[in-house]
């Protein structure tokens, strides 16, 4: 009997043991890269329909972070609000113009929250006119919150050789 009574008392003390202890912390889950860098090719291409059908309102408040900052052809605009601005007003410049873009690159960070995307566009400031369309680069910079990628920074240059604010934002003083 003692050996049975002892055998009851250290199994119910391992019972007691196990439920009152810390519970073993969970790895994070895996993220998986390739989804990810596929859901980021995704938003730029629903990106790209809405800039296609002018939607400039909603390619702000669905594509953007409010913080964003983009820097294109010259200019830099902080914030949803100027980057809204911005567009519309080149929209108001260039109304016949058509815009085409392709990613090239998609890398997500291992924790999966950060990504850049590159590529290449093409903006034809007249559509059909005579106006030479303008072929460069873009890279834009994206954040994961709230279970969705946005835009965080976005910057384009145009022809091999042109020195944009990308060029600027790559090259630091003192190098070339």
């Amino acid at each position: 009997m003692g050996g049975k009574r002892l055998l009851l008392i250290v199994a119910a003390c391992a019972g007691l043991a196990a439920g009152c202890s810390k519970p073993a912390s969970e790895a994070p889950a895996a993220v998986d890269l390739a989804a990810e860098a596929q859901a980021v090719r995704d938003r730029s291409a629903a990106w790209l329909q809405m800039a296609q059908a002018r939607d400039y309102a909603g390619i702000t408040n669905d594509m953007y972070a409010a913080d964003a900052a983009t820097m294109f052809d010259g200019s830099i605009s902080h914030g949803t609000a100027e980057i809204l601005a911005s567009s519309e007003a080149d929209n108001a410049n260039t109304p016949n113009s058509t815009i085409e873009w392709s990613t090239t690159t998609v890398k997500v960070a291992g924790s999966g929250d950060l990504a850049y995307e590159l590529g290449t566009f093409n903006f034809d400031p007249d559509g059909a006119g005579d106006a030479a369309a303008a072929t460069g680069e873009y890279v834009t910079i994206w954040s994961k919150a709230d279970g969705g990628w946005r835009a965080v920074v976005g910057c384009r240059h145009g022809p091999q050789g042109s020195h944009g604010p990308c060029w600027r934002l790559n090259h630091t003083a003192g190098s070339t």
